[in-house]
Formats: structure tokens, sequence, C-alpha cells
């Protein structure tokens, strides 16, 4: 069940990647018909965020006991992106064009009913704290979004979701983003199985893989 969610988010996950080799700030700046108007700030870092040439982030899932269990990490190289799940071995997909905050399946906002919930401090400096409602494909969740102040990209999201499970295969996803670009490196994509040959992205399982997923 996992990995069957796995394969969807990564499959999305080319679907909403940036541009080929776009560096940072290319938000638009301007507003796209059809987008919630109180989405404006949030969907303008989402753009900043994801036409990054460089980032990495990593996805835990919120435990019950406020623990988080890491679940996925992904480098996003200029026109490719390399992910793991739960510790295997790296996939590789190509990063393509995004040009909007508008789900490229139904035209419809992915952020709505955003509201600030004021300034918060983070491991990153000073973030405006939003909440929305984010949707994209048939998922849907509850989000809390934390901006940089200093970049105006996102650093932190928290998604419940509608149904108690979307994209990954658990209710409460925590995602950490990180621009370090000195971090964000290649990494060793090895021979792999994979799930189903006939179909884009392909996972990569590698049970002999050493290295915990952990957050940067």
């Amino acid at each position: 069940m996992r990995v069957i969610a796995a394969a969807a988010f990564c499959l999305i996950l080319a679907n909403i990647a940036t541009v080929y080799g776009a560096e940072d700030s290319r938000s638009s700046h301007l507003a796209f018909n059809g987008e919630d108007k109180s989405c404006y700030a949030v969907n303008r870092a989402y753009e900043n965020t994801h036409n990054s040439g460089r980032f990495s982030f990593t996805i835990s899932e919120l435990q019950e006991d406020g623990h988080l269990r890491p679940y996925m990490e992904v480098r996003a190289i200029d026109n490719l992106a390399y992910y793991r799940i739960e510790n295997g071995g790296w996939g590789e997909e190509r990063r393509l064009p995004i040009r909007t905050p508008l789900d490229a399946r139904s035209g419809l906002p992915i952020f709505t009913s955003c509201k600030e919930l004021g300034n918060s401090q983070t491991d990153e400096g000073l973030a405006f704290h939003y909440s929305a409602h984010w949707h994209r494909y048939k998922w849907s969740a509850a989000i809390e979004i934390w901006i940089s102040k200093t970049s105006g990209k996102f650093i932190k999201t928290i998604s419940r979701y509608d149904q108690g499970a979307g994209e990954m295969p658990f209710p409460v996803a925590v995602q950490i983003m990180d621009y370090d670009r000195a971090y964000a490196k290649k990494p060793i994509v090895p021979p792999c199985w994979s799930l189903d040959l006939e179909t884009s992205p392909a996972i990569c399982i590698d049970l002999t893989s050493p290295s915990p997923i952990t957050a940067h």
C-alpha cells in the first residue's frame, strides 16, 4: 500500500515540478484567472519554491504521539528529481514545467481559503504562517504553510488529508524544505526492481541501502 501510494506521489511530483534548470525567484507576481484571491501570497511562494533550480525536501508521517516518522526524501537538481522511499534505493524522474498554481488536470486552484495566522519563528528564521485548503487530482487536505520572510519560499507544510489518507499512505504529512544547494547533490541511482515496467515513474527498491532518511 505504501509503495503504491508512493508511485502515485512520484507521478504527481513529475507533473508539478519546475521549469528545466529554472533558478530562484521565478514567480510571475501575477494572479492567474481562476485562482483564489485570498491565496495570492501563498501561490507566489508556491511558484518561487518549485521554480528553484536546486533544493531538497523530506516528507514524514506525523504520528499521534507527535513524533515524525521519515518516509520520503526528494532532491530536485536542475531538470531532474531524485527520490527515495523509506530508505530504499534512489529513483530518478524528469522535472516538468510548472506554470501556474492551478491543478494541471482539472484547472482548479490548488490552494483555496487561505488565511494568514501571523508571524512564526522557525529554524530558518521568521516566517509567515498560513492555513488553507489544498486540492490536487482526487486528494484534498487542510494544510498549514510556513513561508520564509527572507526568501519568499515554503519552509514547511503540514497536510491533514480529508479522507484519512491522500497522496501519502498516512493521514498527516509534514514536508520540510531545504534550499542548501550543497546538500542537494546527485545521489547514486542503483539498478532497481520496478513494480511495473509499463508505468512511469518506475519505483526502485534497494533493500541494501544503509542510509536513513533524515531531515537536513
